[in-house]
């Protein structure tokens, strides 16, 4: 079973949904796919070590061999190759991808060589609450996040049946990345109307992919819910609970302690969360 919990607008509260949930579920592994800024772990008080690398492929020009064709640089859609004055061609190694288009259709062969760059980390820990967390992260200054992303779902989908996606924020193809293949899409909002505009971006690509997709309101109460209740008809996505803005979640956030293991009533709510997520999986 994998649940993908999403919803755009960062700081909508998906790591604090993800987590909670995680605890509740127990035998799902969560993965935290937000791989710019990775927070599970600092959300569940654990500290990450001995990372597993994440490498892309870099092409390494053999200028013995290269006979200046240009081949590689016409396939590049990322414009990372160049040629220059010699008619070599030059790595822009910022723009480029690791999609091998180059090292494909270079008809010199070892003209281009098999190098490669660590882009991020793939980090795999037993939490406390009896549950696994898998956290990608990227490396500082790396702009590219797809890379990571997918070798560290694969990574986690390796090794468990059932997990909890928690996705990065925004509606770009790493996020979609994330929520391929899930069996329900829990995208979290608030209620203001940069959420509603973000919830709607979720909706259209859950819509598009065709993945059932339910809607939790966090920070309930700090406005008006109505542009929300609005997409939710539109896009048949029940609205399965609302988190209150309240001190005990923004408590548990810096204690690194789950709100549901506390005896309070918003442990309450992720707790009929947890089992509307239960019943609309059991009738999909």
């Amino acid at each position: 079973m994998k649940i993908a919990v999403s919803g755009g607008k960062g700081g909508t509260g998906k790591s604090t949904i993800s987590t909670n949930l995680a605890v509740l579920f127990k035998n799902f592994a969560l993965v935290d796919l937000d791989v710019e800024a990775p927070n599970d772990h600092i959300l569940l008080g654990l500290e990450l070590k001995e990372g597993i690398p994440v490498n892309q492929f870099k092409p390494v020009f053999n200028y013995e061999l290269c006979t200046g064709c240009g081949l590689c640089k016409e396939a590049c859609n990322d414009s990372a190759i160049i040629m220059n004055r010699e008619g070599r061609p030059v790595l822009i190694e910022d723009l480029c991808t690791g999609c091998r288009a180059c090292y494909l259709i270079c008809p010199v062969s070892g003209a281009i060589e098999e190098g490669f760059k660590t882009v991020g980390y793939i980090y795999h820990a037993e939490t406390p609450f009896g549950f696994d967390l898998v956290s990608g992260s990227l490396i500082e200054g790396e702009e590219r996040t797809y890379r990571v992303v997918l070798e560290t779902k694969r990574y986690a989908l390796s090794r468990f049946d059932d997990v909890i996606v928690d996705t990065a924020a925004g509606a770009g193809n790493a996020v979609y990345k994330s929520v391929e293949g899930a069996d329900l899409v829990v995208a979290v909002t608030e209620p203001t109307s940069f959420g509603a505009r973000d919830l709607k971006k979720i909706l259209e690509i859950t819509s598009l992919a065709n993945v059932k997709t339910v809607i939790v309101v966090n920070k309930s109460g700090i406005g008006s819910e109505s542009q929300i209740e609005e997409l939710s008809k539109e896009f048949g996505a029940p609205i399965i609970g609302k988190v209150p803005y309240s001190e005990e979640v923004m408590k548990s956030y810096f204690e690194g302690v789950p709100v549901v293991l506390k005896d309070v009533p918003e442990a309450e709510v992720f707790l009929q969360i947890k089992e509307r997520i239960e019943e609309v999986l059991r009738c999909r």
